[in-house]
């Protein structure tokens, strides 16, 4: 049995302030954000801090007896559980999930538990972190002599054979696909006939259910096998796959840190729509919910487990215990996917500058054959930054001390002060100076000898930044296998060629799929003038709020996913204005022909295609025709209202598929377009709302923009309201909130009580509009 422990959780701040939240909770989210903090702009502007949770709790006499385990899926970080004041685990790692074992430590009538939460010491990491107890809690109840823990592989497919792994005595075990047991037996191999196999195009899961007499346990699990080599590629089922990969961070845009399931499902969802088949996650294990979301709609997955080994890239970061609890929390990593179809591939670590050493390649060698002795079903990767490895080699770009590691607060940062960049951070900030001369740093003599070593101890190397190395590799390199670990968007058109060409290369991951909190303003392409301190990154081809934009579109062209054209306008409001730019993004073209005021001004319209021509149209009359160019053609013209009409042309002339872009009316208003109307009343059940400035028509007018405010009336409350902007100072936890280009996005959290709400949306010069919900 489980027991959901999220709800009524006592939180206390250092100040010594208590309220109640409900889990997942993100303290990070609360603090006031610092332009001088220690943090700065790897986080938002975030600082870290010192929590304490507790909760009160009861349980009935019949379980005392029992087996009693609280997973905690994660805490960040430094985190200590006591059991009415005595201490039963601890755990360092912010992004590992870990057990406090209670049995016979749990009394009769009122228990406690407390959790202290330790992130004060800053900078810990190149992100955004988040803070506290952000993903959720479960106490597991279970006789002493219950099922233990289930793992399930598949040994073959034709006939279609898995494997039960237990080490419960006299077990039966059954296999239920949806309401019909389709298999029984005992722990071991199990044949099912008429199998359906798992890939992402067909993402099929069956549920193992182990039994005893006085136990049971389900594991949801999907029959497919994978097999690698440079000759084969990454095959599953035994047939090739390329990998149209995008990278993302842990946080969920405006919610934190918070792992919601129903926010990660939405990731998924939306990562499936924009044409991606594969997520890497960077750079940390992905959630429980994550991986279950990847399981039900199909998309491959790249779990990885550290930005970094032993040498530091922050100062008070994860290399300080590596040495002391990296087997842990690979084996906890391991333990959590292994029954997971969706994970493909274990990446070891990300730009990890010590594998350009001989104790780097060692420790490479060692991780691998770890993983390997865990599980032996899927390969093991690592994203190596062959540029980075070359400046470390130099002494350039490494992490340098001056004395010995004391963990304690670094001295106040002063506002002037300007930190020395090292390790990953180094290499962006090279890259943002260097641009497109990345690509050819990479290549060469230097460069091969700064990864040949690590290539040869990982199943599969991981190239950042690296795609020059391609074409040379497999040739010189005929039993390599690669992937494209961490790539720019707008180089996707060579990538994904060489991805196609080299059976060797098994696919592409682009930084990044989805935009997140934290590297601050790396990846904006907004004006100079923006207000307020950056803090989301700006480089995510879907935006922070979820929506798609032209990067992924062209992603979408170079993959041959669409017929339509895509057609975007770079905004014509901000002409004049001295503009950020970024080596990570290659464009801020949005979807939209309405720039009241621009009337006569230059307009530049970008037009991806994987089609030979492209032909403009502005009412009805022919702007121009020109062949694409790396799947894009970009077209000057004056701003004129009305329709915007781009026409994709085969080399006859033929015309292939067409987009039109139609000015909006004049009169503007508030649009809510919830995602469902239906939610569960378990405390975790989201619903979100999009928030559109648009005309009575509903066409998107991006130049408005209005501070909106929201009310709720029923059994749910406001969990999180934000828009996409990369600079900001208003917060994503009250009730009003700023459009962004003319958006912003509302989540709605439901409360335990079935009933009826509404919420109403208003701002100042608008009708309030409404949308009525259901709890159930």
């Amino acid at each position: 049995m489980i027991l959901d422990f999220n709800a009524d959780w006592r939180f206390y701040k250092a100040d010594g302030s208590c309220r109640t939240v409900h889990l997942p909770h993100d303290a990070m989210l609360e603090e006031p954000r610092q332009e001088n903090c220690q943090n700065g702009k790897d986080c938002g502007y975030f600082p870290g801090g010192k929590y304490a949770y507790e909760k009160t709790f009861s349980l009935p006499g019949e379980h005392l007896n029992e087996a009693l385990t609280f997973l905690f899926e994660g805490v960040y970080q430094n985190a200590v559980v006591y059991l009415n004041g005595e201490k039963i685990a601890e755990h360092r790692y912010g992004y590992t999930e870990f057990t406090a074992d209670a049995t016979g430590k749990v009394r009769t009538g009122e228990n406690t538990l407390r959790v202290t939460v330790d992130n004060s010491l800053e900078p810990n990491c190149r992100w955004y972190t988040g803070s506290g107890i952000y993903r959720p809690v479960h106490l597991m109840v279970k006789p002493k002599d219950g099922v233990r823990p289930v793992k399930i592989r598949t040994v073959s497919i034709a006939p279609a054979v898995v494997e039960v792994q237990t080490e419960t005595e006299h077990a039966a075990v059954e296999i239920w696909d949806g309401a019909q047991c389709v298999a029984k037996g005992a722990p071991g191999v199990i044949e099912i006939p008429q199998a359906k196999l798992w890939d992402a195009e067909h993402p099929n899961l069956y549920t193992c259910v182990v039994k005893t007499e006085n136990d049971e346990e389900s594991v949801p699990f999907g029959i497919r096998t994978l097999t690698w080599s440079a000759k084969t590629g990454l095959c599953v089922n035994g047939k090739a796959v390329k990998l149209r990969g995008g990278c993302i961070h842990h946080d969920n845009g405006i919610l934190g840190a918070c792992g919601f399931a129903d926010a990660e499902e939405r990731r998924i969802r939306i990562m499936k729509k924009a044409g991606y088949n594969a997520v890497r996650c960077a750079h940390n294990p992905a959630s429980r919910a994550l991986l279950d979301a990847c399981d039900r709609l199909g998309m491959y997955v790249m779990d990885e487990a550290f930005d970094g080994w032993y040498t530091p890239k922050t100062y008070h970061d994860y290399s300080r215990i590596f040495a002391e609890n990296w087997q842990d929390d690979l084996t906890t990593m391991i333990a959590k996917d292994y029954s997971h179809p969706s994970v493909i591939l274990y990446s070891i670590g990300n730009e990890v500058s010590e594998t350009a050493f001989q104790r780097g390649v060692e420790t490479a060698d060692k991780l691998t054959r770890f993983v390997h002795a865990l599980d032996d079903t899927r390969p093991v990767t690592a994203g190596i930054n062959v540029l980075l490895n070359v400046y470390a080699q130099k002494g350039i770009g490494v992490y340098k001390e001056s004395g010995s590691y004391k963990p304690e607060p670094l001295p106040p940062k002063q506002p002037e002060e300007k930190k020395k960049e090292s390790g990953s951070a180094f290499f962006n900030m090279v890259t943002q100076n260097l641009g497109p001369l990345m690509f050819y740093m990479s290549k060469g003599k230097k460069g091969d000898a700064a990864c040949r070593d690590v290539a040869e101890k990982l199943d599969v190397l991981g190239l950042n930044y690296a795609a020059s190395r391609y074409e040379d590799d497999c040739k010189n390199y005929p039993n390599r296998l690669m992937v494209g670990s961490e790539t720019i968007i707008g180089e996707l058109p060579y990538n994904w060629a060489q991805v196609q060409k080299h059976t060797a290369l098994i696919g592409d991951f682009a930084w990044a799929a989805i935009d997140y909190l934290g590297e601050a303003g790396i990846g904006q392409m907004i004006p100079q003038d923006t207000p307020g301190l950056p803090i989301a990154a700006g480089s995510g081809a879907i935006d922070l709020t979820g929506n798609i934009t032209a990067e992924s579109y062209f992603q979408q062209a170079v993959w041959s996913l669409r017929k339509a054209p895509y057609l975007g306008v770079r905004p014509v409001n901000w002409n004049g204005r001295k503009m950020t730019g970024s080596a990570w993004r290659m464009t801020n073209a949005v979807e939209s022909w309405t720039w009241p005021g621009c009337e006569g001004q230059k307009a530049t319209v970008e037009v991806y295609s994987d089609a030979e021509f492209v032909a403009l149209y502005c009412n009805d009359k022919p702007v121009g025709k020109k062949r694409t160019k790396k799947f894009r053609a970009i077209f000057k013209l004056p701003y004129r209202p009305g329709t915007l009409k781009a026409v994709a042309l085969d080399k006859s002339g033929n015309a292939l598929g067409e987009t039109t872009l139609q000015t909006a009316g004049q009169k503007t208003r508030l649009h809510l377009a919830p995602e469902k109307t239906t939610l569960r009343a378990d405390g975790q059940s989201l619903c979100f709302i999009p928030i559109t400035l648009t005309d009575a028509a509903g066409i998107w007018k991006p130049c408005a923009n209005a501070k909106v405010h929201l009310e709720i009336e029923g059994p749910a409350a406001l969990q999180a309201l934000g828009s996409a902007t990369t600079q900001t100072d208003e917060t994503y936890l009250g009730s009003s909130h700023t459009t962004w280009l003319g958006r912003a996005l509302a989540v709605i959290r439901a409360g335990t009580e079935p009933g009826k709400v509404r919420v109403t949306v208003t701002a100042e010069g608008y009708e309030p509009q409404y949308v009525d919900l259901t709890v159930k």
